[in-house]
């Protein structure tokens, strides 16, 4: 993916990490972290030739799942996308 549309994609859970009456504390929180990580590592997914938004976020959620206790509800955790 080019640059601009991996901004796009942090923007877009940025602004969804701000609509707590839609998604709750919780999901906020975490569509903060996603927007966070991605632009954190930006160039990783620019130079590792991710095609699709579902491939980074599959990447995220996958990275998210390795670090212990990153939500202890497992079912929220599953199903946060």
């Amino acid at each position: 993916m080019e640059r601009e549309q991996i901004e796009e994609i942090i923007e877009k859970y940025k602004r969804k990490s701000s609509q707590e009456r839609r998604y709750g504390p919780d999901k906020c929180y975490f569509f903060e972290q996603v927007a966070d990580f991605i632009e954190d590592n930006i160039y990783e997914y620019i130079d590792n030739s991710y095609e699709t938004e579902d491939e980074i976020l599959f990447n995220v959620k996958e990275v998210f799942q390795e670090v212990d206790d990153f939500y202890d509800d497992e079912e929220l955790r599953n199903n946060l996308f």
